[in-house]
């Protein structure tokens, strides 16, 4: 089967939030607390208002790669005084 590339979907999310504990992991994090919670509300609710968007590689019914970005306001400053 050949690869597919798509937009992430809530379908993915569960797969796709074990896989960004893993990096967390693989990172270095040594917290033993259960962050799928705070991942899911994180992801839900800024998929659905557009803040967060993600691309993922798929191999038949594995996630193989990913892609995101989210989309960030930053408030004026003084070396930047307009909204950024």
């Amino acid at each position: 089967m050949a690869v597919e590339y798509k937009r992430l979907t809530s379908d993915e999310l569960e797969d796709f939030i074990e896989m960004r504990i893993s990096q967390l992991r693989e990172g270095g994090a040594k917290e033993d607390i259960n962050l799928k919670p705070a991942l899911y509300s994180y992801y839900s609710r800024h998929m659905a208002d557009g803040t967060f968007v993600s691309c993922i590689v798929v191999d038949g019914e594995n996630i193989i790669g990913t892609s995101e970005m989210s989309f960030v306001e930053k408030p004026p400053y003084f070396s930047c005084q307009t909204e950024r």
